[in-house]
């Protein structure tokens, strides 16, 4: 099986979309890109699995909807995941209609807060295949392309699809997942360099990102009114510390990165 994970540019004259890895949306009038860091684990864990992966990000390489919508057709994936938050979703659905257009057999999955929240609003409002809900959608989504592969029974909880022309969910999200058993991303498959100049939270560049964390403790408080990632991550759960070292060494040794910086809520 072939999957794109794919962030379809949106073209509305008002700058760039900063959708990513960002715990509230926004328009930038210069160009910033952040890492998507949970999509990057999803590609990551996808091709250690053994399956097609195409990293898709149309807005972080600047390509025209047009020209995205052409690189689609060619790529030709069996499944397109679609991160999404409440600003765009009506725009997202709109273009799911035009995959169904070009690559019709193609199966598309919907991740990101607002379908968390909403998940039925999505399937009953667009041609939308899945939506996997919860911050954890890297291990779903494997979980997801194994159970359409046979290889798996079960659905894990969090997933909403439709059968027999009913809308049915797997159950309420869980985040269980051992985050120490994640693998390092792959930073070549992600294209990890068109996130690593064009950001202002980098002091120098080539700069990238990490998340040994998901997401932030200071939640449980109240939490900043901002933040749409409660939403995703109602626990908070961190890596081993010493995997978030390990990991800064490879970056500085196999990159030559210059700035890491980590993307967990707080530590």
């Amino acid at each position: 099986m072939k999957v794109s994970i794919s962030y379809p540019p949106l073209e509305n004259g008002k700058g760039v979309p900063l959708l990513a890895q960002n715990r509230q949306f926004q328009w930038f009038s210069e160009p910033t890109y952040i890492y998507p860091m949970v999509g990057a684990y999803a590609a990551t864990m996808l091709k250690g699995a053994g399956y097609d992966v195409v990293w898709d990000d149309g807005i972080a390489e600047g390509k025209s909807y047009g020209q995205w919508l052409a690189g689609l057709r060619k790529n030709g994936p069996d499944l397109v995941m679609i991160e999404t938050k409440t600003p765009v979703v009506k725009k997202h659905w709109r273009i799911i209609d035009d995959v169904k257009e070009v690559v019709p057999e193609a199966k598309v999955v919907l991740v990101g807060d607002h379908v968390t929240a909403l998940p039925k609003e999505s399937m009953e409002n667009s041609r939308v295949d899945y939506v996997l809900t919860g911050g954890d959608y890297d291990f779903l989504l494997l979980n997801l392309v194994e159970h359409l592969e046979g290889k798996v029974e079960r659905l894990e909880p969090g997933v909403w699809f439709r059968e027999n022309g009913e809308i049915k969910s797997s159950g309420s999200f869980r985040l269980d997942h051992d985050l120490d058993g994640l693998p390092f991303i792959d930073r070549d498959l992600t294209r990890w360099w068109l996130y690593s100049e064009k950001n202002g939270n980098f002091k120098e560049t080539p700069g990238t990102y990490t998340v040994v964390g998901r997401d932030c403790w200071w939640r449980k408080n109240g939490g900043c009114t901002f933040c749409s990632w409660p939403t995703l991550y109602p626990v908070f759960r961190v890596r081993r510390p010493e995997l978030l070292v390990d990991e800064i060494e490879a970056l500085i040794e196999n990159y030559g990165v210059q700035t890491v910086f980590d993307d967990t809520g707080t530590f």
